[in-house]
């Protein structure tokens, strides 16, 4: 195998192969640190040369905001107030609406009961004057034929 002597050392080919890989490891190893190291001083810069943005305009627009949800919340609570006395109010008017239709029901009921014994008593009237004019024209019908068979009565 291949010796290489170097400052008075002399490496074989087995270690030469073994020493290589390593010093590219330890190489790697350090150039990470670095870029690491870069990294974080670049982020350190970025911290401390951060501005924190203006956020006065937020703060307004969210106590405007704020404003207008109390102002949306006492008026859901009026509506709340004013929904609650109008069912009131249409439980009042429905109330008296059913009493009212109760009580046409029921006057409904007695004029039509007032009205078929009125009818009743008419028919009975009627029932009545109709035996009475037959019973008259019965009598008159048999005066009639007692006048005319008369011996009496002898006009001609």
């Amino acid at each position: 195998m291949a010796e290489i002597e170097f400052a008075g050392l002399k490496v074989s080919g087995g270690k030469l192969l073994l020493v290589i890989p390593l010093l590219g490891s330890i190489l790697a190893a350090m150039w990470g640190g670095f870029e690491l190291y870069q990294r974080l001083l670049t982020a350190e810069q970025a911290v401390t040369e951060y501005v924190s943005p203006d956020f006065s305009s937020y703060d307004e627009a969210l106590a405007v905001i704020d404003t207008k949800m109390g102002n949306v919340e006492s008026l859901t609570t009026a509506l709340e107030r004013e929904l609650d006395r109008l069912q009131a109010d249409i439980d009042v008017v429905e109330s008296i609406a059913r009493s009212t239709d109760d009580t046409v029901a029921e006057a409904t009921r007695e004029l039509r009961d007032d009205v078929y014994a009125l009818e009743e008593r008419v028919n009975d009237s009627l029932r009545d004057i109709n035996n009475e004019l037959r019973s008259m024209r019965d009598d008159l019908e048999e005066r009639i034929e007692r006048i005319l068979d008369n011996p009496l009565n002898t006009e001609e």
